[in-house]
C-alpha cells in the first residue's frame, strides 16, 4: 500500500501531494517538468506528493495552472466531506436557492417589507455571520431577498441593501461549500455595484472579485484589479476603511506570487492606515478593517513562502483575541499550525489546531489547510497519535 493509499484510508479522501502526483502523471510529466512549468523547485512537488510538506495555496494554484486543471480538484473537497451533515443545512441552502432564482419572479410571503426593517434583519444576518451561525444567517436571508426584489427597480437605496444581500449570500454559501450558488450571488452583487450610488461598493465588489485570482492563481492580474479598485475610493472613514481591506488582499497575492517584500509593504500601508485613522472596522458586509485583522495578515505572509522561521517569529510577537472576531482569531491560530508542522514541531502543530478549534470551530473544520496540515502531521510521523486521531474524527476526516 502506499502512503497516499494509506492516509485515503484512514484520513478520508487523498490529500493533495496524492492527487497532485496522479494528475502528473495523467498528464505524462515526471516531477522535474512539473516543477519547471509550476515555477517552484523539485524538492518541493517531491516533498508535497510524499505527504511529508503541506501543500500552500499557492502551490496548489501554481500546479493546478500547469496541469490544467481547477484548484478544487487538487484539493478533493466537496459537501460530503463531512460527516454527519446536519439536515436543517440542506433545507435552508434549498431556500436560498429558491430565493436567487426568483430575482424576476419573487414571492414575498405576508406583507410587503419597508427598506428601513429589511436593513435592520440584515444587520442581524451579518450578526449570525460573524458569529458563524451559517444555517440561521441563510434561513433569515432567504425570504428577505423575495422582499427586496420588488423595491430595487427604482430605488438606488434598495439597490446597495440587495447589493449586501447578495454578498452575504455569497458568504454563506460559500461556507456551506455551496460554491455555484456563492459564483452566482458573487456575480449578482459584481453587476450591481455600479447601479447603488455609492462608488465605495464597487471597491467591495473588486475585493470579493479577487478571490477568483487568488483561487486560480492570476496573481498579478488580481493585483490590477485592486489598483484599479483604489481609484473608486476616497478619504472618508468608509474610504480608509476600504483601503485597509484591498491593501491586505493585496499582499496577500503578492505573497503568492512570491514577492514577500511587496507584500509586507501593502501589509506595512494597512496597518499604518489603521495606527493613524483608526477607520470604522465593518463599513461595510465581510469589510474588516481592524487592528487584528492587519496583525493576522502579517502572520501568514511568510507562510506562503514555506518561510516556517519568520511565521512563527511574527507570531510570537503578535496577541491576536478578540471574541468579536472568531474566524480571525481561527485563522491565525491555522497559519500558526501550518508553520509549526513546517518546522517540525508537530505538538505546537497540534495546539494551535485545537486552538482554532474552540476559537472558529464551524471554518476550522471546513478549511482545507487544516486538512492538509493533519495529513501532513501524519505522514511524517509513524507514532500513534490519539490527539491527532481525535482532531482529524472531529474535522470529519474519516477515521
Amino acid at each position: 500500500m502506499t502512503l497516499g493509499q494509506a492516509m485515503s484510508s484512514e484520513y478520508g479522501p487523498e490529500p493533495v501531494g496524492y492527487r497532485v502526483a496522479a494528475a502528473r502523471k495523467m498528464a505524462g510529466l515526471t516531477q522535474h517538468q512539473l516543477a519547471e512549468r509550476a515555477h517552484v523547485s523539485h524538492s518541493l512537488v517531491s516533498q508535497v506528493e510524499r505527504g511529508t510538506r503541506p501543500a500552500s495555496p499557492s502551490f496548489v494554484t501554481s500546479v493546478a495552472r500547469a496541469l490544467h486543471i481547477a484548484p478544487a480538484h487538487l484539493h478533493g473537497m466537496s459537501v460530503d466531506e463531512v460527516v454527519d451533515q446536519p439536515s436543517a443545512e440542506s433545507a435552508s441552502i434549498a431556500e436560498l436557492r429558491v430565493a436567487l432564482d426568483a430575482y424576476d419572479d419573487p414571492r414575498p410571503e405576508g406583507r410587503p417589507l419597508a427598506l428601513e426593517v429589511i436593513s435592520e434583519r440584515l444587520s442581524g444576518v451579518d450578526v449570525e455571520l460573524w458569529a458563524e451561525r451559517m444555517v440561521a444567517a441563510a434561513t433569515t436571508l432567504a425570504p428577505l431577498l423575495h422582499h427586496l426584489y420588488p423595491l430595487s427597480k427604482d430605488s438606488e437605496a434598495a439597490r446597495a441593501v440587495l447589493h449586501d444581500a447578495y454578498r452575504m449570500a455569497a458568504s454563506i454559501s460559500g461556507q456551506l461549500g455551496q460554491y455555484d450558488l456563492a459564483a452566482l450571488a458573487s456575480e449578482r452583487h459584481i453587476g450591481l455595484a455600479e447601479s447603488t450610488g455609492d462608488p465605495l461598493r464597487v471597491a467591495v465588489s473588486a475585493w470579493h472579485r479577487s478571490s477568483r485570482h487568488l483561487q486560480h492563481g492570476d496573481h498579478r492580474a488580481g493585483l490590477r484589479l485592486l489598483d484599479r479598485a483604489r481609484g473608486q475610493l476616497d478619504a472618508t472613514p468608509a474610504g480608509r476603511a476600504m483601503n485597509v481591506q484591498l491593501g491586505l488582499r493585496s499582499a496577500v497575492l503578492a505573497a503568492r506570487a512570491g514577492d514577500i517584500r511587496e507584500a509586507d509593504g501593502w501589509a506595512s500601508e494597512a496597518r499604518s492606515i489603521v495606527d493613524e485613522f483608526a477607520p470604522p472596522e465593518r463599513p461595510y458586509c465581510n469589510i474588516d478593517a481592524s487592528s487584528i485583522n492587519t496583525v493576522v495578515h502579517w502572520c501568514a505572509l511568510p507562510v506562503e513562502q514555506y518561510d516556517a522561521a519568520e511565521a512563527i517569529r511574527r507570531g510570537a510577537s503578535a496577541h491576536v483575541a478578540d471574541r468579536q472576531r472568531p474566524e480571525r482569531v481561527g485563522r491565525h491560530h491555522i497559519d500558526q499550525a501550518r508553520a509549526w508542522t513546517l518546522h517540525g514541531n508537530r505538538e505546537k502543530a497540534l495546539d494551535h489546531l485545537q486552538a482554532a478549534r474552540q476559537t472558529s470551530p464551524w471554518r476550522t473544520r471546513r478549511h482545507p489547510q487544516v486538512r492538509e496540515t493533519v495529513r501532513t502531521l501524519a505522514a511524517t510521523d509513524r507514532r500513534r497519535d490519539d490527539s491527532l486521531a481525535r482532531f482529524a474524527r472531529w474535522a470529519g476526516i474519516r477515521m
